[in-house]
């Protein structure tokens, strides 16, 4: 049987956390119909986390991911050709294992971006993910311990990538409990060159977490500036956790204005 995705004259990204950890979205049947959901959304590049990719979705664009047995975070396109990105394996992103889905994407513009796909547990990195690393140099002040997501940033960010997007359930947003913790996280984002691809081009958050607490957002597609001012709409797919229930998190989606290297010489 051929399964119809639809593609988009723009460059959709969708990333979502599918909840898998949670006995309510890993009942039989369950995570397989929220992959039809997120096919049914036409991505160009789906960043999923608490994912486990059922058989037939091989056969339908390619997966990057590490190894795992129950779930982890993987990366998609039917469209787009993928490589892994191979961490360095004394580096803490080599470390955190299948929390992270690392690629090389080809673009239609003809261009090559790092992509990443990033579920940041809400805790402290263990002193076995920091390894070496000076825990002072990467923990916001807010904050005081290096959380995971500030491990996480803090190694994307040093390989120095000019072209990426880095996609997936950071754990943390601007409304939360802690917001002055949420803000200097961003705020630190753009200071080493990264944009919100969400706040930064549209001004506010998109609700993408249902679950119990005060974040609003904590699903984040995070890139480049060029890539991000790219960015023509933002919008979360709300039924897959309000009525479908098939996770307590909604795909955030965004669509970039990123033109086909063969529309280039059209007048």
């Amino acid at each position: 049987m051929d399964w119809l995705i639809p593609h988009n004259p723009d460059v959709r990204v969708v990333t979502w956390n599918m909840g898998l950890n949670d006995a309510r979205f890993n009942r039989p049947g369950v995570h397989d119909q929220a992959w039809h959901y997120l096919l049914g959304l036409g991505p160009d590049l789906a960043f999923v986390q608490e994912a486990l990719p059922p058989g037939w979705v091989r056969g339908q664009g390619q997966l990057v991911s590490q190894p795992f047995d129950s779930w982890g975070s993987a990366i998609f396109s039917p469209r787009y050709g993928l490589e892994p990105y191979r961490s360095s394996t004394d580096s803490a992103l080599h470390r955190l294992g299948a929390y992270l889905a690392l690629a090389t994407a080809s673009l239609p513009d003809g261009t090559t971006s790092f992509v990443a796909s990033v579920h940041a547990r809400p805790a402290p990195a263990t002193r076995r993910q920091l390894g070496d690393l000076d825990s002072a140099t990467i923990a916001r002040t807010s904050v005081r311990q290096p959380n995971v997501n500030d491990l996480i940033f803090h190694e994307l960010a040093e390989l120095g990538e000019s072209r990426f997007i880095a996609a997936g359930d950071w754990n943390t947003g601007r409304t939360q409990k802690s917001p002055k913790a949420g803000v200097e996280f961003f705020e630190r984002a753009r200071e080493r060159g990264w944009y919100d691809c969400v706040w930064d081009k549209f001004g506010s958050e998109v609700q993408t977490w249902f679950g119990k607490g005060a974040l609003v957002q904590d699903d984040h597609i995070l890139s480049d500036p060029n890539l991000g001012e790219a960015a023509l709409v933002a919008w979360a797919a709300s039924d897959a956790a309000e009525h479908l229930k098939l996770s307590d998190h909604a795909p955030l989606v965004i669509d970039f204005d990123v033109p086909s290297i063969a529309m280039t010489n059209i007048d």
